[in-house]
């Protein structure tokens, strides 16, 4: 039998990614984080996640020895291609249970019909943090919003092969630069999915490139069809690879780009920057910039998601409206 716990009085948020809530821990908005004895579970046979048929608590529970992340994403009525979701991204402390928030609407009438997907990850140590490399800027225009940088709490934090990179939040089609002369390594570019559900973590279009300083570049997330180069293809810093998109787990349509020093599938992320004529700079989280540096807030791109909040205690089910459909298996 559960122990009684209180909810926290206060409203869920949407944070800076429309229709993501995240906590990382104790965030003020879920309804409550307690360890599993002291919540009066027995750490053996617990799920992973749980809806409770009559109060409709989403639960998580951590049974391990290890902080976890849990990404969660619950489905509502699909309008065409067009499906509304709500997606969670928590990080539980080992041997856990966190009371997220608490259903409501029509989705929710049967948990059993729910529909819910996850991809649960044992959270890594973010690799070392590196100096030395800057590039050209990898978007022509702009100024462009970085909604996510080094250990976004948001993706980029649970693994070091994402660790230190960066998301730049650019209307679709936009100009995807190459950062430095190099190679083309990879292009993948098939998949039209796109919005909040996990299943997108999961496909995802992208153009690598080893650069002549022996790095690998990635982008990640350009449009379907839009590579303006090929396998082996020699490219030189500022040539166009592609246009952006919003292809895989995107909020908001966005180009993610991120550096390795080798090709193996989990090599650790690099920090990287940027330099211009004046110098160099690094990026941060929730400041605009362009191929000159940082600049003063522009307009933010446009996107289909609006999010609708319940009462207290409750969330309701974010519409999100991707530019494509949005009920297949889809990744970054």
């Amino acid at each position: 039998m559960r122990a009684s716990r209180s909810p926290r009085a206060a409203r869920p948020r949407g944070g800076d990614w429309p229709g993501c809530h995240v906590a990382h821990g104790a965030a003020p908005w879920i309804l409550g984080l307690q360890d599993l004895q002291s919540a009066g579970f027995e750490s053996e046979d617990l799920p992973d996640i749980s809806i409770d048929p009559e109060d409709k608590v989403l639960s998580v529970f951590n049974s391990t020895e290890e902080e976890r992340c849990y990404c969660l994403s619950l489905a509502a009525a699909a309008r065409g291609s067009i499906k509304e979701i709500i997606a969670f991204v928590l990080v539980l402390p080992a041997k856990s249970v966190m009371d997220v928030c608490k259903l409501r609407g029509p989705a929710a009438k049967d948990v059993l019909t729910l529909e819910l997907q996850s991809d649960i990850v044992t959270l890594q140590p973010p690799p070392p943090l590196l100096a030395g490399f800057s590039y050209g800027f990898p978007l022509a225009g702009g100024p462009f919003l970085c909604s996510q940088g080094h250990g976004g709490k948001l993706t980029h934090f649970a693994h070091p092969s994402t660790f230190y990179a960066l998301d730049f939040d650019c209307p679709v089609g936009t100009a995807v630069l190459a950062m430095e002369d190099g190679t083309v390594t990879e292009v993948r570019q098939s998949d039209t999915v796109s919005g909040i559900d996990v299943r997108n973590f999961f496909k995802w279009n992208q153009v690598t490139v080893k650069q002549s300083d022996g790095t690998w570049a990635e982008y990640v997330h350009v449009e379907a069809n839009s590579a303006q180069v090929g396998v082996g293809s020699q490219v030189r810093r500022g040539q166009v690879l592609a246009r952006s998109g919003d292809v895989g787990f995107c909020p908001t349509a966005h180009l993610h780009v991120e550096l390795h020093l080798s090709d193996e599938p989990k090599a650790p992320s690099v920090p990287f920057g940027f330099r211009t004529a004046q110098g160099e700079f690094r990026c941060e989280e929730g400041k605009w910039y362009a191929a000159e540096g940082e600049c003063e807030r522009g307009a933010a791109p446009e996107h289909a998601a609006c999010v609708f909040f319940g009462q207290v205690r409750s969330c309701s089910v974010a519409k999100f409206g991707p530019s494509h459909e949005a009920t297949s298996n889809a990744h970054p």
